[in-house]
């Protein structure tokens, strides 16, 4: 057999190099496998063809071509596992450099970005157990979000939110437990909140997934969630003119 590999030596590079070229393309860049099912079908006559001459069960020319057969297969074999080998790394590489981005993109969901500025203190601010949570002068592009669409939020709480900063989904949709526990006892309705799932309803909205409560309240169906018909906007109250607002 080694006589006729010296003899059919570029061949069996070429074999290679067309055993690289398949491993190259066919591998995702996922866990490296170095056999298959239709690998163990090759196998199982691969084995039987190098008994067969190993033995001398076949001789002359007829043995002669199963050992170059074999040479040849073996030679693809190794191309295609070289290439598996050599494309794992950068396939990790390139899927590990879209990962940040997407992280980076998917937060603004549920996380505020924008600066915030110091708001005036609420009457008994500090006796309200929990956190307060952070707010903002004004509303974004100056454009708040209709929070009349979480339900549990009327026309009074909405100004009173609007008063601690509180204007869009995302913001709410951000509160931690111990922001809950403050505007709660601000709102005093102690858990409420909680009950009637205001975060877990803004992230929804903040997504942009409309809720079948704010259907309804789009639709004019909610008494309490009605306004004008400027989505909120005649509702955005002035900070300092909260009337739990310290001047």
């Amino acid at each position: 057999m080694l006589y006729l590999a010296s003899q059919f030596l570029w061949f069996l590079v070429a074999a290679f190099g067309l055993g690289f070229a398949m491993g190259w393309i066919s591998h995702d860049g996922g866990k490296t496998r170095f056999w298959s099912g239709a690998w163990t079908v090759v196998a199982a006559f691969w084995i039987a063809g190098a008994a067969l001459t190993w033995l001398q069960l076949l001789n002359g020319m007829l043995a002669t071509w199963v050992e170059t057969a074999l040479l040849f297969t073996a030679a693809y074999w190794v191309g295609c596992v070289c290439a598996s080998l050599l494309r794992k790394p950068a396939a990790l590489r390139a899927s590990q450099a879209g990962v940040a981005p997407v992280a980076a993109a998917s937060s603004p969901a549920v996380s505020p970005a924008r600066p915030q500025a110091q708001l005036p203190p609420v009457e008994n601010e500090a006796e309200l157990p929990g956190q307060r949570p952070a707010g903002f002068v004004a509303a974004h592009d100056g454009k708040a979000d209709d929070l009349k669409l979480i339900k549990g939020i009327g026309r009074q709480n909405e100004g009173r939110l609007h008063g601690l900063g509180i204007w869009h989904f995302e913001q709410i949709a951000s509160w931690t437990s111990e922001n809950v526990e403050w505007v709660g006892g601000y709102l005093a309705f102690p858990g409420r909140i909680e009950r009637e799932d205001w975060v877990g309803q803004a992230k929804l909205l903040a997504a942009g997934t409309e809720t079948e409560f704010a259907r309804r309240a789009k639709a004019g169906e909610v008494e309490s969630s009605r306004d004008d018909g400027t989505a909120g906007q005649s509702n955005v109250a002035d900070i300092a003119e909260d009337g739990r607002s310290k001047p």
